[in-house]
């Protein structure tokens, strides 16, 4: 008897695992026949939604950036103050970190968005503040958002001197060429993890500066995150070091020019 129903339920299973299959398979005629019917299907269904729960969804994301913006606004020295103890008060409650030196959007971002996803908080925060310094009102600041193409594109310009990260690694690229060479390392064990295959690309040497002056490499690392973000920083070493040394030509000729005034 056992026997006979291992054998019924084993043609059952048999029969639905042969159904799903040739379901999937039909699935897949269907879509190769009537691709372009189920394309213009999606793209309607794409315009309803950017007409209705999208439109909807950003409508009420910006209503509350609104009143964000009105919370963050100008206040009296004891009304500030008053407004900075709730805040702490409010990020001590629910086990976030405060920072007192950030600016009161963040804070107050921070606050209504949370700790789920900082880029998010960074983006409206940064939104924020350009509307601020745009002299917006919180009545305004939907349509204000509106009209400057939406969040990402306000990010995107927020200053005419913002240099992406990305852009500042290709920069720094194009720049190192014209750096001397500080040093060749080449090692037993470094040659082990020399492939000819990377000969000219770039690469991130983790090293340990020693006591004596000279450094200790622990890694190589060839990935593109980590090749990128060394760039990145050697772009901000170099556009401090020319900061610098303007500051230096300016210093100078300032004194040139005292010194001409006086004679």
């Amino acid at each position: 008897m056992n026997t006979l129903m291992n054998a019924v339920e084993t043609t059952a299973t048999n029969n639905v695992v042969l159904n799903d299959k040739m379901a999937q398979a039909s699935d897949k005629s269907h879509v190769a026949i009537n691709a372009g019917k189920l394309l213009a299907s999606m793209e309607a269904d794409r315009l309803s939604w950017e007409q209705g729960a999208y439109k909807a969804s950003n409508l009420e994301r910006n209503q509350l950036l609104a009143k964000c913006l009105t919370f963050s606004g100008e206040l009296s020295v004891a009304e500030s103050k008053q407004r900075s103890a709730a805040l702490e008060a409010f990020f001590k409650e629910r086990g976030y970190k405060y920072k007192k030196d950030s600016h009161i959007i963040a804070r107050v971002v921070r606050a209504v968005f949370g700790n789920i996803d900082r880029r998010r908080v960074s983006t409206y925060a940064l939104v924020l503040r350009q509307a601020q310094k745009s002299k917006v009102e919180p009545t305004q600041l939907a349509q204000w958002i509106e009209d400057n193409g939406g969040i990402q594109e306000i990010k995107l310009s927020r200053s005419a001197t913002f240099v992406s990260p990305t852009a500042k690694a290709s920069i720094a690229k194009a720049d190192i060429a014209n750096l001397p060479v500080l040093a060749i390392a080449k090692s037993e064990q470094l040659s082990q993890l020399a492939d000819a295959g990377y000969v000219g690309e770039d690469c991130v040497l983790i090293a340990e500066q020693m006591a004596d002056g000279g450094f200790a490499i622990r890694a190589l690392v060839r990935k593109d995150g980590a090749v990128n973000a060394a760039f990145t920083a050697l772009y901000g070493d170099i556009k401090s070091q020319q900061i610098a040394a303007q500051k230096e030509v300016n210093a100078a000729n300032d004194a040139d020019g005292a010194i001409a005034k006086q004679a």
